[in-house]
């Protein structure tokens, strides 16, 4: 069932029809053009047609009501504007799901360019992702509070870098699809919340260009389809002790380029005190009942200095 945002519009029109109607006799009796009439007439039912839209016709009794109040901006004016205030916020009367789906993408292509901003136009990258998830908010909610978390992260949008040399502990796996991992009911966006595993993982960047990673630990993620359609997932973190040795390069304050011993590199984003890595399927859970299938899940790896 959709909001009914519709009311206050329905008595906006109803007053400027009834004071419509009843203006002071002032002389000799005239036929009176009911045009104006008929017009805020077709408005308030488009109104109040829209005000009983479902997600089926949404679309198109927002566009019959815009159509009816752009129609008696025409003809019996809109002196205080309140009439092209209520077609503006209407929009371009997609449905909420649709408005939804593209708040999602452009938040998506907001985070991106935020994520590869450079220091010269870092602030302004982090103010439209900022713009770009609070719209998020407004047009899709934050039932869990994941966007507000995030605009609470950015702070001022104002870059303070700390020195990339030190070491640094892997804090966060982050996915924009949340998962119950540890079962208990809520869905998590940082896997590592829910994940008795990875909490001693760490970076060392050395002065001279070297550098090491500090593996320590590593899941076997695996789970069982539930009645209800979803799945109840097991953990198993089995302790390890693997150095894995590399060189290093910064470019700027943003990119650090990682190059292993085999020649492969990977691509390090700076954001402020954060270290961040996209890993291509770095949540893989394995189905019990049927090993060829898997959920698997791209996971932003999140590094914060020690």
């Amino acid at each position: 069932m959709l909001k009914n945002n519709c009311r206050p519009y329905i008595t906006v029109v109803l007053l400027l029809f009834f004071s419509c109607q009843n203006e002071p006799y002032e002389g000799d009796i005239a036929f009176e053009d009911n045009s104006c009439i008929d017009a805020i007439e077709f408005t308030i039912n488009a109104a109040i047609d829209f005000s009983n839209a479902t997600e089926t016709n949404y679309s198109v009794l927002c566009q019959i009501y815009r159509d009816a109040l752009q129609n008696q901006i025409e003809i019996c004016g809109d002196e205080d504007g309140s009439l092209q205030l209520i077609i503006e916020e209407l929009g371009s009367c997609a449905s909420p799901d649709a408005l939804c789906a593209e708040a999602e993408a452009a938040t998506e292509i907001a985070r991106t360019n935020y994520e590869s901003a450079l220091i010269t136009d870092f602030t302004e990258l982090c103010e439209l992702y900022r713009d770009a998830l609070e719209y998020q908010i407004e047009v899709c909610g934050d039932p869990f509070g994941e966007l507000a978390g995030f605009i609470f992260d950015l702070g001022n949008c104002q870059p303070v870098f700390e020195d990339t040399v030190g070491e640094w502990r892997l804090v966060s796996w982050l996915n924009d699809q949340g998962i119950d991992i540890d079962n208990d009911g809520e869905v998590t966006f940082d896997y590592l919340e829910e994940i008795d595993c990875y909490d001693n993982e760490t970076i060392a960047f050395n002065a001279d260009g070297t550098g090491i990673f500090f593996l320590r630990s590593m899941a076997q993620i695996t789970y069982i389809p539930d009645d209800s359609g979803g799945e109840d997932f097991y953990v198993d973190c089995t302790m390890i002790s693997n150095n894995i040795t590399f060189t290093w390069i910064q470019s700027g304050n943003n990119s650090i380029i990682i190059t292993f011993q085999d020649g492969s590199t990977e691509n390090y984003f700076r954001n402020a005190d954060s270290l961040f890595k996209v890993i291509e399927g770095g949540f893989t859970a394995t189905n019990v009942l049927n090993p060829d299938e898997s959920i698997v899940e791209p996971v932003t790896y999140v590094y914060e200095k020690e």
